[in-house]
């Protein structure tokens, strides 16, 4: 609901903007860059089960390690166009944190951890991503294009036994291809932007759904305003990349930002 009310209050600065401006399509047609700064609310949750090079991981983010997002994460995107291609390239940092007793036997990539053990727990998520789009159909206003890239995930969790005083840290990392459909469109003499995404894989046992939502409202022909979300499922079954574990990850991420085109 607040994604619909900020997509809405965009629409409106789009609208204020447009009084008085008469060049403003042609200067926007010749902005091909386009820089952006962005604070987002992620959330996050990941279930694993299983073992892989016989280190047995039975956990939960949510129910086991109480992980919940710190702060307000920050974040940037750079993004070129022209007629027939696209590039796109981001980058995001996200940290979360819990401490909660354990309601269960966990184990954490051959670490166990008894039942009613007070665990404080910290993960660091560092998300990149590039991103070529083959344009299929274009028209000045709007194109439907072909998505072709990869997201990079590195990660970086520790645990804490408070009872014990032990502590462990994994650093697992992640590379996801990124294969899909993509569709913008423009209005308002170029002072609104939305683009929507679809982007589905699935690869020896590994399936990846992803899809959002990205709107923008120029004050200016180079100057605006931007809001966004995107929720992503990832769902890993035993006998795949990750040996025989059974992962499932599921994020959702909305944001604000400021953007430039130039």
């Amino acid at each position: 609901m607040r994604v619909v009310l900020l997509l809405l209050c965009l629409e409106g600065v789009a609208a204020v903007a447009q009084i008085g401006s008469t060049e403003t399509a042609a200067s926007a047609a010749s902005l091909n860059w386009t820089f952006g700064v962005h604070r987002s609310q992620p959330s996050f949750s990941a279930n694993v089960q299983g073992s892989k090079d016989g280190k047995a991981s039975l956990a939960d983010t949510d129910s086991d390690l109480g992980l919940q997002r710190e702060g307000g994460p920050l974040g940037a995107i750079l993004e070129y166009k022209s007629p027939a291609h696209g590039f796109r390239v981001t980058y995001d940092a996200y940290r979360f944190q819990g401490e909660q007793t354990l309601p269960r036997d966990i184990a954490l990539d051959g670490v166990p951890y008894a039942s009613g053990s007070p665990v404080h727990s910290q993960a660091k998520l560092q998300v990149f991503e590039g991103l070529y789009t083959y344009k299929l159909v274009s028209q000045p206003d709007a194109w439907v294009g072909l998505d072709l890239g990869a997201q990079f995930l590195k990660t970086n969790l520790s645990a804490t036994n408070l009872a014990l005083g032990s502590s462990q840290t994994v650093t697992p990392s992640l590379a996801i291809p990124q294969i899909g459909i993509s569709g913008w469109s423009s209005g308002v003499e170029g002072l609104l932007e939305s683009r929507v995404f679809y982007h589905y894989f699935t690869y020896r046992g590994a399936t990846l759904n992803r899809y959002g939502l990205d709107a923008r409202a120029y004050l200016y022909p180079s100057f605006g305003l931007r809001a966004f979300y995107e929720a992503s499922k990832i769902k890993v079954s035993p006998g795949s990349s990750q040996g025989d574990l059974d992962i499932r990850l599921d994020s959702k991420i909305y944001g604000l930002g400021l953007v430039i085109r130039f």
